[in-house]
């Protein structure tokens, strides 16, 4: 069958390289994107998070320079609204606990400080999506010090 004008637009299945790499070694991740794979593409990726996901320790505290969404589906179609999971997530330096019990998208500005983000429970797996607003993932971890310098009003 002859290659289609703009099938490079359509990704159905990460490309070898990036399959054995980062986020791609993931078996939950579904597909991701960025400008190495899909050139002028931003990052995003898809995951399917099952009760797989309970047993990671989770993400720890970091920031991007650049804006970033994610979004928490839920997968039963009598109610899309719950989430079917517990998901936990930290935001700014005080780590400001939310838990996530229904479909949720999350808007986290460029260099805020965001995360743990855990998996507490699953009921019914369910999709999440990450969009950074970036050609490529960007992150920086944040130590749990700066984080107490912040709480105490220590410069480091």
């Amino acid at each position: 069958m002859a290659k289609l004008k703009y099938s490079k637009y359509f990704l159905h299945k990460l490309p070898e390289a990036q399959r054995k790499k980062g986020f791609g070694r993931m078996p939950s991740m579904v597909a991701f994107t960025d400008a190495d794979i899909i050139e002028g593409s931003r990052y995003f990726s898809v995951m399917w998070m099952g009760k797989e996901a309970t047993k990671s320790a989770g993400h720890g505290p970091h920031i991007h320079k650049d804006p970033e969404l994610l979004v928490a589906l839920g997968t039963d179609p009598a109610n899309p609204r719950n989430l079917g999971a517990d998901m936990e997530m930290c935001m700014g330096p005080e780590m400001e606990r939310h838990i996530v019990t229904e479909s949720t998208m999350i808007w986290i500005p460029a260099n805020f400080i965001h995360c743990p983000f855990r998996i507490l429970k699953v009921r019914r797996p369910f999709i999440f999506i990450q969009c950074q607003y970036a050609p490529r993932l960007t992150e920086k971890s944040v130590s749990y010090t700066h984080l107490r310098a912040h709480e105490t009003g220590r410069n480091l």
